[in-house]
């Protein structure tokens, strides 16, 4: 199955994502973002976004044509890669899912921060530092709401991450269906 975990930056996408594989032998968790950053001169190149979503969806082909779980941590505020991987999943015949998490902003806010500051003292790019230290909350608030209401409009399952990254986990296996 393919299984889009979308959310706010910083809500536990990429930390459930793994907590998933961890348990599920060869499920492939594919981080756009970090394909993104292999990249040569991304910081620079705006078309570094469109290559690292044909990366991540030619892996995602592969690794479902191969009979495995796939699984997409990514915050997919516009629809179009959305639609892109669940047609990939639909050409693989295999099962797509897509899971909004969701937290309170003021908690995705501290954690945010808390992952910028870690990843300025490792001197790791990511791309969210292009959004401005001022416009965090603002940003992840809108971001969150506006989820939420497409994750209603497009019958999406809805996840919080409130009650920890074990709880939201087991939600995640009640979500699928996996007794794992």
């Amino acid at each position: 199955m393919l299984v889009v975990l979308n959310g706010p930056p910083a809500v536990g996408k990429t930390t459930l994502a793994r907590r998933y594989s961890d348990d599920h032998p060869l499920a492939l968790v594919v981080d756009v973002d970090h394909l993104r950053s292999q990249l040569g001169q991304w910081q620079t190149v705006e078309e570094s976004k469109v290559v690292a979503r044909d990366l991540a969806a030619a892996l995602v082909r592969e690794h479902l044509g191969a009979g495995f779980d796939v699984l997409v941590p990514q915050y997919l505020g516009r629809p179009e890669f959305l639609r892109r991987l669940e047609q990939v999943a639909t050409d693989a015949d295999t099962v797509f899912v897509e899971i909004v998490l969701t937290d309170d902003t003021e908690r995705i806010t501290e954690r945010f921060r808390a992952r910028r500051a870690e990843l300025a003292t490792t001197g790791a790019a990511h791309p969210e530092a292009d959004l401005a230290d001022d416009a965090v909350e603002d940003s992840l608030r809108a971001s969150n709401a506006q989820l939420l209401h497409d994750a209603a409009a497009r019958g999406a399952r809805v996840i919080s991450v409130a009650g920890g990254p074990e709880a939201a986990y087991r939600s995640l296996r009640d979500a699928l269906g996996s007794p794992n």
